[in-house]
């Protein structure tokens, strides 16, 4: 007896978390202020965090605050501006979305965990797929997006050359205002809510 499948014909999409839905700056830099006395209003202008007075050592050791001495933290994080939870809610129910991130572990509860609590706490989105992982070029090609927003360039940058057919979108943060990828065909968007409009228009 054989049995007849319905082909998932829904949209991929990924979608990274900091600085895109999560506010990852504020966070940080709240921990920059508690140990340095940092103007925790004060934000990066490179990815390298090498201004807003946090030189390299700063840096190391705010990483090091956050992952030795904050348990769950990255259950505390804001949401980013130009997030609506019912945009979200959309996006989750009418495509096959993935949540991709870097983010490392800390002390308290798995970083997958914390994300999939994170977004239920915030959306209410129900068993979130997070996937963490620092390579999203395999991870993109494995999972073969066909949309894709991220912050980061180099992280858009090995989207579009793993899955050329993307829709790669770069989501404005204070750290790439002056990148401009899109002779690469990589778009840059204000916030989530561009993107997801987008997303829901054509999938």
């Amino acid at each position: 007896m054989s049995t007849l499948w319905l082909p998932d014909n829904r949209r991929v999409v990924g979608c990274d978390l900091d600085d895109v839905l999560a506010d990852f700056s504020k966070g940080f830099m709240l921990i920059a202020h508690d140990k340095y006395g940092v103007n925790p209003n004060l934000r990066p202008t490179s990815w390298e965090w090498d201004d807003c007075d946090m030189p390299a050592d700063r840096v190391d050791g705010t990483w090091n605050e956050l992952i030795h001495n904050r348990p769950n933290w990255w259950e505390t994080l804001d949401v980013e501006d130009g997030v609506d939870t019912v945009l979200l809610h959309k996006v989750f129910n009418k495509t096959k979305l993935f949540f991709p991130t870097a983010r490392a572990n800390n002390v308290g509860r798995p970083v997958e965990i914390q994300s999939q609590k994170w977004l239920f706490n915030k959306f209410d989105l129900l068993h979130p797929t997070v996937i963490v992982s620092g390579e999203k070029g395999p991870l993109a090609l494995a999972l073969k997006y066909d949309y894709f927003l991220d912050d980061r360039p180099k992280n858009c940058i090995d989207i579009k050359k793993a899955c050329p057919d993307a829709k790669v979108f770069m989501k404005t943060a204070t750290h790439n205002p002056t990148v401009d990828l899109s002779h690469l065909g990589i778009h840059r968007v204000a916030n989530f809510n561009e993107f997801a409009k987008v997303v829901l228009a054509e999938a």
